[in-house]
């Protein structure tokens, strides 16, 4: 069954799939899934489920997402050693695509297991959209899900993650000839930077995280800058820190405007964290482990996945770790030894 994983996995990657472009693999998918004659519920955003062994809401579901960072295109898999990764010039892609490898195999091995659903969503990488946009079709069929997509080692189950709240800011100044009557003028630019400069970004505590993604200033030098836009996120394991942390952002920025200027900040909750209490799932996971002799590690994660949109429809969510090292960069590799792991555990489960 290993080597069936990576024959797919293998396959999976030479298929280009950064998120809003996951077609070419979906259509793969669902291509595959007619072997088994399996039907696929699938819902106007684009992310679909597949129920196996019954016609009715499974009682455990593994879900993946399809979609990869965008530099893990045109990969060129080596394998080096014990390893499967990049030339070096790509992302692998194993974030995600070895869980759907392994959903795909499952899926033609049927014949082994009860009854299991499997759940293939879109555009993970872009904020969790394809798990914000679940359907109510989709909703419907799960009950208790493991959801296979975090770098860490086969037998680590994250039981805390963050609330995460996008913010947007914008300094206005005012314009003015920057040679002929620059003192006419109020510097956004400035007014940004004094800001910027007294926020604490980066790791602000055991917790709680914020950094800037973006900054953007709008004019030409011959013009004071009368407007600069801000996009940062804060995240915190605290829901009451995180927005302590956004109380100090805007006093920054009214301290910054307080000699001149305005700005306005906006923000959303992107999702909500959670912390795995009483769950059948957690419980399944460790009973597997403990069979396959393979130690469970529980802890906290600064991430977020699609279990945070999961947990908020009260599904009993849990994020396991499927193995890959250094996701997202050229030097994204994952082990033969944690492929295999990553298989039994998952058999255990199910058988």
């Amino acid at each position: 069954m290993v080597a069936r994983v990576i024959d797919q996995f293998l396959k999976l990657v030479a298929i280009d799939s950064p998120s809003g472009h996951e077609e070419s693999l979906r259509s793969f998918i669902l291509e595959r899934l007619k072997q088994p004659h399996l039907a696929c519920i699938q819902d106007s955003f684009g992310n679909f489920f597949v129920p196996v062994n019954c016609t009715e809401a499974p009682p455990i579901t593994f879900a993946c997402h399809i979609d990869t960072v965008g530099n893990a295109v045109g990969v060129k898999p080596v394998f080096e050693e014990e390893y499967i990764r990049t030339d070096g010039t790509t992302a692998l892609g194993a974030d995600d695509k070895i869980a759907v490898a392994l959903a795909l195999v499952l899926a033609q091995e049927k014949e082994r297991y009860g009854s299991f659903g499997l759940l293939f969503t879109i555009q993970e990488e872009v904020g969790l959209q394809g798990a914000k946009h679940l359907g109510p079709e989709i909703l419907s069929q799960l009950n208790t899900v493991f959801v296979l997509d975090t770098g860490r080692p086969v037998g680590t189950v994250v039981i805390q993650a963050p609330w995460k709240l996008d913010v947007k800011i914008a300094f206005h100044g005012k314009a003015a000839h920057a040679g002929v009557a620059p003192e006419l003028g109020t510097c956004a630019i400035s007014l940004a930077s004094k800001a910027i400069s007294q926020m604490k970004l980066l790791r602000v505590d055991e917790m709680t995280t914020a950094n800037i993604g973006s900054i953007h200033g709008f004019g030409s030098t011959n013009v004071v800058c009368d407007l600069v836009q801000l996009h940062l996120e804060i995240r915190s394991l605290v829901r009451d820190r995180a927005f302590e942390h956004l109380r100090h952002i805007r006093q920054c920025c009214e301290q910054a405007c307080s000699q001149g200027g305005t700005f306005s900040l906006e923000y959303e909750i992107s999702y909500d964290g959670y912390q795995v209490g009483a769950s059948k799932a957690l419980i399944m996971f460790q009973q597997a482990c403990t069979a396959c002799n393979i130690p469970c590690t529980e802890l906290s994660s600064g991430g977020g996945s699609d279990v945070n949109i999961l947990r908020t429809h009260a599904k009993d969510a849990i994020l396991l770790g499927v193995g890959y090292e250094k996701a997202h960069s050229t030097e994204e590799r994952i082990s033969i030894q944690e492929i295999e792991k990553l298989v039994r555990v998952v058999d255990q489960m199910l058988t």
